[in-house]
């Protein structure tokens, strides 16, 4: 609302020739005095009170205690702290891994008992567009029909066909999660900036008996998620993010083009396995952890096998 210019000059005539003017000038001269003495010492009263915020951070602050992001600028908060939209991945060890299929590093290609150069680095090649299909592909992330990711399987791949019941039959549950990560977009939204996922781990390969490539894929895809609505928001700029952490083993075998899945292991980390079983992982956020308390604990980045934490088993994880 603006004030007229005569209305202004006139209120401030007034408050110059009221009484009490002078008492009050000597009040905002000790105010600010009291405020310069307070800053000096503010230094150590921040120091103190991050030290009993950390201290309480171990188990003794209370649960609806309110965050103090203000405190400390961003990337010096403590682990325990939940990760902003800001800086999606602090304190996480996937913070230095590769941006979706950059993390995805494909072995030296060469010809190998009978199978050319050529033959080699295209069936590594298949397999790393599968994983991206099946991982990283927003279409699959938020729940689509993987088309991308059903095409690199051979039409007779038990894989295949289980993928195609997941999506006509919704009694299948978790079963689609063993080979793809969905999200469901009317919960959470993956910050897509990191290209999906954080992404980590090694591809060997070996020829079998029969002359075929058999390829063996151990991979580690992080994402960070805020919700679709209601995010909390941490600080003025920043609102909540959950992490998970999906670790994939596969044995795949490459014959005439088309991939056979021989093995596969999956783990999930910071999933609800009391949420419904749709067929969709629904990451915890940081005041979702009380029910996890009597869950097993587990450190999804030491773990070498997946098969810690399978899809929908109640696992607690130390670190995202």
């Amino acid at each position: 609302m603006s004030i007229d210019p005569a209305d202004f000059a006139a209120r401030l005539r007034a408050e110059q020739n009221a009484p009490g003017r002078e008492e009050t000038l000597r009040r905002e001269r000790v105010t600010r005095r009291r405020k310069a003495l307070l800053g000096a010492g503010a230094g150590i009263l921040l120091l103190g009170g991050f030290g009993v915020w950390l201290a309480s951070a171990m188990g003794g602050r209370p649960a609806d205690e309110p965050f103090a992001p203000r405190m400390l600028d961003e990337a010096m908060w403590p682990d325990a702290w939940p990760a902003t939209t800001n800086i999606p991945f602090r304190g996480s060890p996937a913070a230095a891994w590769g941006n979706g299929a950059l993390g995805i590093r494909l072995p030296q290609s060469k010809a190998v008992d009978g199978l050319t150069d050529l033959e080699v680095s295209t069936s590594l090649g298949a397999v790393r567009d599968f994983l991206i299909a099946a991982n990283l592909s927003s279409q699959t992330v938020y729940g689509s029909k993987p088309v991308g990711a059903l095409n690199f399987l051979a039409p007779s791949d038990p894989a295949r066909r289980e993928l195609d019941a997941a999506f006509t039959d919704p009694s299948t549950g978790r079963g689609s999660l063993q080979f793809l990560t969905r999200f469901d977009r009317d919960e959470v939204q993956v910050l897509a900036s990191e290209g999906m996922a954080k992404t980590d781990g090694t591809m060997t390969y070996e020829v079998t008996p029969a002359g075929e490539l058999l390829v063996q894929a151990d991979y580690t895809f992080v994402y960070a998620l805020v919700k679709t609505s209601g995010a909390k928001q941490i600080n003025p700029n920043g609102f909540e993010v959950a992490r998970v952490v999906v670790h994939r083993q596969l044995d795949i075998l490459v014959r005439d083009g088309k991939l056979h899945l021989q093995t596969h292991a999956t783990a999930i980390a910071n999933d609800d396995c009391t949420a419904p079983a749709d067929g969709f992982i629904h990451p915890l956020f940081y005041d979702d952890l009380k029910k996890t308390k009597k869950w097993a604990s587990v450190d999804p980045y030491a773990e070498k096998h997946a098969d810690a934490s399978a899809p929908g088993a109640c696992v607690r994880p130390t670190r995202t």
